[in-house]
């Protein structure tokens, strides 16, 4: 329908629209009435239909009013039945109830016979069976209004000295139950009095099914307690480690009593019920180790030695105190006279001390790992229960005052169990755990930095056989003489059995390691026999030994504190007593004197020259150098598998990241021993090395021209009398290195050495004259040099070191200057020119063209024209 203003209308285009409009609506409607009429026929004849259905309608509604009624009746008769049957059936459930309860309290009646029949004939097990299967098993019995037909007259109130009452069976249970629970204590007493295991077993067996199951716990758990304490007694002498012995053999009962009664405890207690014996056990265990611990500390008088190795050691007390917060240790004493000194004696009992406190703490350290293991699953299953479960089965704070705590100590108010454990947290063992710690870091800093001391002291440098000929540029024949070891051979022999009556002093001082001098003193013997050169020195084995060993220790504790405190001792007593040492050695002046610190200074001066003394002590302390490398990281290799190994049950993880980081950090001091052994290296190689490669390449040099003819040219292959001087000469500093050095220091020494003689060779050439056959035997001397140095340093590439005299040689060899152009344009867009000094690794890899340019004008058969003309 259109909403249209007509009278709105004033312009002539809004009239024609309003028009055009009206008529398509007039269309519309026009559409509509025909089809209205078009299907008024139709609407007629449904109407007709309609109406002829209206009267078989009313017929049907007429006839369905009787049907209604009858359905009506018939449901007010089926609610009335429905009702009854409800009754009925309730009725029944009354019945049946009442029959269950009739036969229920004639089984009880008769079970009640049976509980006083087995209480009379002092049958337990049928009686505690009865109480707990038959009785406990079904409360709704006790309750229900028959249950006065199956009581016993009387005997309650008679066992209460009343006069005659009915008893009611709850009563009947209770009285039993409790009578019960005082046969089973008795007799589980008795049965501990006399040892029968028998009895214990049964009694054990028999509090969980009287509802006393903590009773049987706590009460089994202290026989087994009593049992430990009986098996770990050691009765028989034992000469060393008593303490060590005592609480390993405790600990290693305390874990086979828990392995073995685990499936006792879960058949009869069920799941998570041992953890309430593990805690008793642990507080049982922690305490008489805390009293093995007292014992050990008064019999082996470590107040007194702590007070000597605090004197004897003012390194101790710091380095303790820095890991352990506040010390522990006793306040130092005044200064002992000199009759109270540390003797040898005093330093091997200390040494027999810290091995024992070593033991200590390691099995410690594995005691709390199994406990923590066996007690963690038990308190997951009481997790599973609910909290009310866990509350119940775990000891009493009340309990564990008593059992853990000394007189007049208490509990803490929270964190007295571990959350994952269940184990106390605070043992009168876990309390003497700090001063054990502090007690034996104290002994190990004063162990590491005495034998460290000893180590350098007794170093057998002065007596190292095969270096009586000092390295020289003499004959062969003479060089053989002395590698033969004929010369000086007694004096090795001397010096041999000087070592070993020095290094017999040191036996026992270090453990196992009075089999070692005796062989390296034997082995020095044969050596020099054999004429081979002992090439290290007894300082390096016997410093590592020293550092393994106190590293295994502070592993073997468990201890994150003390694994960092030992590592860093380590790290200090390398530096400043070892490496120092070794490198102020190997920095000595080649050909001087012998520093003042040398080692073994207190023994018989050697019987050999003093520039071979001085060569031997520059070249065994560089060699020591570079075994202390390898030795260190093999050391923190081991000892990182050995964390693994051992460290696997420790619960916290940063503990293993500590004590492995502490680890790394030694294993990193690497660099100090890398960085010590260049700078020796270096000064070798500034000292000997250039200065002989330079004399050697002048007299290999001398009446040496490149300026040949077709006849020379052809002389000089058949017989080049260069390459002849060169090997011999310089083979005569290399054979000599070779077997005084290691092969990594070996190594070294000839890529010092090929570095000079790259350096100085490309500087003399640049001073040289050649024609193209010259420019052509160069190239072929500089590839036949390379080859036999990359022979005598065993396979080693030189190539690098070797590449701008090879790229030289071919520049000199081109045939004319056009040739010369393809190597130019061949060139990197930025070339390193200049002569690199002389070095461990050379710095240049390309000449230049300037180069190039130079290089060519030192060819006198090619035009200088062409020459000048050549460009980048």
């Amino acid at each position: 329908m259109l909403d249209l203003d007509l009278g709105a209308l004033s312009e002539i285009a809004e009239i024609e629209n309003a028009y055009h409009l009206l008529e398509l609506e007039e269309a519309r409607i026009d559409a509509e009435i025909a089809d209205g009429v078009e299907s008024a026929a139709s609407i007629d004849t449904a109407f007709s239909q309609l109406a002829k259905l209206q009267t078989p309608l009313h017929d049907i509604s007429d006839g369905l009013a009787p049907v209604q009624t009858v359905i009506d009746a018939t449901a007010t008769s089926a609610g009335a039945i429905s009702a009854r049957v409800r009754f009925l059936d309730r009725e029944l459930a009354s019945v049946e109830q009442a029959l269950r309860l009739v036969a229920d309290t004639e089984l009880l009646k008769s079970r009640l016979a049976e509980l006083h029949a087995a209480m009379a004939g002092m049958d337990i097990d049928v009686a505690a069976a009865l109480i707990h299967k038959y009785i406990t098993a079904d409360a709704a019995a006790l309750t229900s209004p028959f249950v006065r037909f199956a009581g016993n007259p009387g005997a309650g109130a008679e066992k209460q000295g009343a006069g005659p009452a009915e008893e009611s069976p709850a009563d009947t249970i209770s009285f039993a139950a409790a009578d019960l629970v005082d046969r089973v204590t008795m007799m589980f007493d008795n049965a501990v009095s006399s040892g029968n295991t028998k009895d214990i077993g049964r009694c054990f067996r028999l509090f969980p099914l009287l509802g006393e199951d903590l009773r049987g716990l706590d009460m089994y758990s202290e026989f087994l307690c009593t049992t430990i304490a009986e098996k770990a007694r050691i009765t028989a002498e034992v000469p060393a480690n008593l303490y060590a012995l005592r609480i390993t053999r405790l600990f290693e009962i305390t874990a086979v009593v828990i392995d073995n009664h685990f499936p006792l405890v879960e058949t009869h207690y069920g799941p998570g019920r041992m953890v309430r014996v593990i805690q008793r056990l642990h507080i049982d265990a922690s305490r008489r180790a805390a009293m093995i611990l007292d014992f050990f500390e008064d019999e082996r008088h470590i107040k007194r030695r702590l007070a000597q190795v605090l004197h004897a050691d003012t390194k101790v007390r710091p380095l303790s105190k820095t890991q352990m917060g506040s010390s522990l240790l006793p306040p130092p004493l005044p200064p002992p006279d000199e009759a109270s000194q540390l003797s040898d004696h005093d330093f091997k009992e200390i040494t027999d001390v810290l091995a024992e406190l070593v033991l200590i703490q390691r099995q410690i350290a594995t005691f709390n790992r199994f406990m923590e293991s066996r007690a963690a699953p038990e308190v997951k299953e009481l997790a599973a229960e609910g909290d009310s479960s866990k509350s119940r089965i775990f000891l009493s704070p009340e309990t564990v005052a008593k059992l853990a705590f000394s007189h007049g100590q208490v509990p803490p108010d929270s964190g007295l169990f571990d959350d994952a454990t269940g184990l106390v947290t605070s043992t009168l063992l876990s309390a003497r755990l700090p001063w054990l710690i502090e007690t034996y870091i104290a002994f190990e800093i004063f162990f590491v930095n005495r034998s460290a001391a000893k180590a350098m002291l007794l170093d057998d440098t002065d007596t190292l056989s095969g270096w009586e000929e000092a390295i020289s540029d003499g004959s062969d024949s003479s060089f053989s003489a002395g590698r033969n070891g004929k010369p000086g051979a007694s004096a090795a022999a001397k010096s041999a059995a000087s070592s070993s009556a020095v290094r017999s002093l040191w036996a026992g001082k270090l453990p196992g390691r009075s089999v070692l001098a005796t062989e390296k003193a034997s082995s020095q013997l044969a050596s020099s026999a054999l004429g081979h050169i002992a090439i290290t020195s007894s300082c390096v084995e016997d410093m590592f030994f020293v550092i393994k060993t106190a590293l295994e220790h502070a592993i073997s504790t468990q201890q994150p504190a003390a694994a960092e405190t030992v590592c860093q001792l380590v790290i200090n007593v390398l530096n400043s007593v070892f490496i120092s040492a070794l490198e102020m050695r190997a920095l000595a002046k080649w050909n001087g004197s012998l520093p003042n610190d040398s080692a073994g200074s207190g023994s018989a001066l050697p019987e050999i020259g003093s520039q071979a003394a001085s060569q031997r002590s520059i070249l065994v302390s560089l060699n020591n150098l570079d075994l202390a490398d390898t030795y260190l990281q093999r050391t923190a290799e081991s000892l990182r598998a050995r964390i693994d190994a051992e460290w696997q049950r420790v619960p916290q993880k940063d503990s293993i990241d500590r004590a492995v980081k502490a680890l790394d950090t030694v294993a990193a001091f690497s660099a100090r021993l890398v960085h010590a052994k260049k700078r020796s290296l270096e000064q070798l190689g500034i000292q000997l090395i250039k200065p002989w490669v330079r004399t050697v390449l002048q007299q290999s040099y001398r009446d040496i021209k490149y300026v040949l003819t077709d006849e020379e040219f052809n002389d000089v292959q058949n017989d080049n009398l260069f390459q002849k001087r060169f090997v011999m000469k310089f083979s005569q500093l290399t054979r000599q290195l070779k077997r005084r050095l290691t092969p990594a220091n070996f190594a070294s020494a000839l890529g010092f050495a090929t570095s000079s003689l790259a350096t100085d060779w490309e500087r003399a050439i640049r001073q040289s004259k050649f024609n193209m056959l010259g420019g052509i035997m160069f190239e072929k001397d500089v590839r036949e040099i390379q080859r036999y140095l990359e022979e005598e340093g065993s396979g080693v590439s030189l190539r690098q070191k070797f590449s701008r005299l090879v790229q030289i040689a071919d520049v000199l060899a081109v045939e004319s200057v056009s040739d010369a152009r393809h190597i130019v344009e061949a060139l990197p867009s930025k070339p390193e020119a200049g002569v690199a000094d002389a070095g461990m690794v050379s710095a240049v890899a390309h000449i230049g063209a300037a180069d190039i340019r130079a290089l060519l004008a030192n060819r006198i058969d090619l035009a200088e024209s062409d020459v000048r003309a050549l460009t980048a």
